[in-house]
């Protein structure tokens, strides 16, 4: 079998299938500057929907030390001796944290709802909003069981930990449905964006 590319000379031809050569050069687009893409109404849609989920992330996060000064129920009950304060001190990291990698799950979850869920925003929101409560009961109370079990003197104190989780979970609960609402009402559609 013979190359069709091959003249009989045994030359190589050049035909439009080698890029760059038999073709005419088209002339480089001028790219839009920065300003011109910033003021552009689906740029400023999606920055719009980019704020607002940083600001329920930062709302929430804010709300949670607030509403955590105001419940004030004890994690834990431990003796005053100094040791056991320096325990207590780094066991109460992941409770320090738990609320707020909640809220940056509840972010996550709310996001992949708002896209993925085939619902209305009503059953999507409040799906979010159970799902984050839930869990950010079960991420605290688990993780203060297991950071406590490793305190000698010291007993978890189960009604203040479920207190603070449930309240707290509420305000979680609020960042996952507030950003299903987000995905899906200042979002723009992809599809109907595209040029």
């Amino acid at each position: 079998m013979s190359d069709p590319n091959i003249e009989a000379e045994g030359k190589a031809t050049h035909d439009a299938d080698v890029p760059g050569q038999g073709q005419p050069t088209q002339p480089a687009v001028e790219e839009e500057s920065i300003t011109d893409l910033l003021t552009e109404p689906l740029t400023q849609a999606y920055i719009k929907a980019i704020v607002a989920l940083y600001a329920l992330l930062g709302s929430g996060m804010g709300l949670l030390v607030i509403v955590g000064d105001i419940v004030d129920q004890a994690l834990f009950d431990a003796p005053a001796d100094n040791g056991v304060l320096v325990e207590v001190g780094f066991a109460q990291i992941p409770l320090v944290g738990a609320p707020h990698i909640a809220a940056v799950l509840a972010l996550l979850v709310g996001a992949y709802l708002g896209v993925r869920m085939a619902a209305d925003d009503r059953q999507a929101m409040i799906t979010g909003a159970a799902g984050a409560v839930a869990g950010t009961v079960v991420l605290w109370f688990l993780s203060a069981l297991l950071a406590a079990s490793q305190i000698d003197n010291v007993s978890l104190e189960i009604g203040g930990l479920l207190v603070n989780g449930i309240v707290l979970g509420l305000f979680v609960g609020g960042i996952a449905a507030g950003t299903v609402y987000v995905m899906r009402n200042l979002v723009p559609d992809v599809e109907s964006s595209a040029v």
